[in-house]
């Protein structure tokens, strides 16, 4: 029975995310967590948070073994259940159900260390990442992801008390407060946006969906010319900008004379900037990068990629990995960036956000801090129709409205989208089809609360345990105090 409860908790936490995108699952599966840790045997709390692990992380995550087989999906997802077993470690009991309200900043810290370890991190389950639709995803603004999923852990636990002892006036106060807030920053327009800015997204397609999307040399990149010079051809007017997709260059444009010389044609002939996502070569590595294609004088900014996807764009603990799937040894290494670069078009100042890029809280708060607007470069089709590109759709959301910046997302073969400051999504193509997305964004020149004090406000949250100790030792103090002594 345990087995059962625990396993469709996690798949109810599932359920909160893409494809199925009913946020106001997260908070019921995580009340349910929190039964399932009121047992006293810590061996059946391992047991239970394993396999709500085993329910939630399974599916979520089931789109990275579309081409590559399921020994690295089974090794991801055993990873992410073991970063959640610490929350075994401590039982909510009877005798001490004031633990209870330390769930929110545990919960808060297994996604802290999932988003940073190993190897730069994963963060791709965290709940705040479900919370797009959510009434309250506007606390995002104050304290980004973590505020959120913070949140969602906190109503959880109103949900708890509220079904197991009867404490209505404890989930009373939590809806209160929340609903209050989130009026309160829905209500009010923070960031003023100052110029308007055209941009035309082209989503032109690959060859074939798979590992071998761009085997064929520069055909990405002539789906993405063709598309683009038959769109500007037929347009009422030229656009500030023309944006591409992660790797829609798919050879080094720096060695290929023909393709810098139809890039640098197509820019000239529409007297347009184009924004392009190209694989540049680097002795004998490669590296991911976004260039500003400008007429005339061509790539005048380059931005190369700073956080790289391991086991995709680099191989860690390679000769291990090389046993595991034979699929590691066909992957070289690619170097990562040093610096963040904004990519300026007269007012405009574009972060380039690229792909894996997006889990990165301290890197996004960065380019926000530098920018007013985001373009985030992707490629999905390593990862074919799966619910990959749909999830990072969410995660683009959460991220719009946590940096108050409008998003144009767009993708070689999965979902291309804009998203304004409020996480909607006012244009989306569908996946695997050649399209275009033409819309005018605003840019936000003023700073979110998240991206001014995100850390600390990250840091406060996990460090509440500590306030919530000290409020129990001085008001346990302080009613002794009180009470009267006995005579004689």
């Amino acid at each position: 029975m345990v087995a059962l409860l625990a396993f469709a908790s996690g798949l109810l936490l599932y359920s909160a995310f893409a494809p199925i995108n009913l946020w106001w699952c997260a908070p019921l599966a995580l009340a349910l967590l929190i039964h399932l840790l009121h047992q006293p045997s810590r061996r059946t709390r391992l047991f239970s948070v394993a396999i709500f692990g085993a329910g939630f992380f399974a599916p979520l995550l089931a789109w990275s073994n579309t081409y590559v087989g399921n020994v690295p999906w089974i090794i991801l997802t055993t990873l992410q259940i073991v970063l959640l077993l610490p929350l075994a470690f401590i039982s909510f009991n009877k005798s001490s159900l004031w633990r209870v309200l330390l769930f929110p900043s545990l919960w808060l810290l297994t996604e802290s260390i999932r988003a940073r370890f190993p190897f730069g991190g994963f963060g791709w389950g965290r709940v705040a990442f479900s919370q797009a639709d959510a009434p309250y995803a506007s606390l995002a603004r104050i304290g980004g992801a973590p505020l959120l999923t913070f949140t969602v852990a906190v109503i959880a636990v109103g949900l708890f008390l509220l079904i197991s002892y009867r404490k209505f006036w404890i989930p009373i106060g939590i809806t209160s407060l929340i609903t209050l807030l989130s009026l309160t920053l829905n209500l009010s327009k923070v960031l003023p946006a100052s110029d308007n800015f055209s941009i035309v997204a082209v989503q032109g397609g690959v060859p074939s969906l798979g590992l071998d999307f761009n085997s064929r040399a520069t055909a990405v990149f002539e789906n993405h010319l063709r598309r683009t010079g038959e769109y500007l051809q037929s347009r009422n007017g030229i656009p500030d900008l023309v944006l591409w997709p992660e790797n829609a260059i798919d050879v080094d444009p720096f060695s290929n004379r023909k393709v810098w010389d139809e890039l640098q044609e197509l820019t000239d002939k529409f007297h347009v900037p184009i924004i392009v996502g190209a694989v540049l070569q680097k002795s004998d590595h490669f590296q991911n990068a976004s260039l500003l294609w400008k007429p005339v004088v061509g790539p005048t900014s380059i931005y190369i990629k700073k956080h790289l996807t391991p086991f995709g764009e680099y191989i860690p603990l390679r000769k291990i990995a090389e046993v595991v799937s034979p699929y590691a040894k066909d992957v070289v290494d690619f170097l990562p960036g040093k610096d963040i670069v904004i990519h300026e078009i007269g007012a405009a100042k574009l972060a380039p956000i690229i792909c894996f890029e997006l889990l990165d809280d301290s890197l996004g708060r960065a380019m926000a801090k530098r920018s007013n607007a985001m373009v985030i470069q992707t490629n999905s089709a390593t990862f074919g129709l799966s619910p990959e590109s749909e999830q990072q759709l969410g995660i683009a959301r959460i991220r719009s409205i946590e940096h108050q910046r409008y998003s144009m997302s767009v993708s070689t073969s999965g979902i291309s989208a804009l998203i304004d400051p409020q996480g909607r999504v006012t244009y989306q193509t569908q996946k695997n089809e050649s399209a275009v997305i033409d819309a005018v964004i605003k840019l936000e020149n003023s700073h979110s609360i998240s991206d001014k004090f995100g850390l600390q406000i990250e840091l406060l949250l996990l460090l509440s345990p500590l306030g919530i100790l000290f409020w129990l030792v001085f008001t346990r103090r302080t009613s002794r105090k009180l009470l009267p002594k006995p005579k004689g």
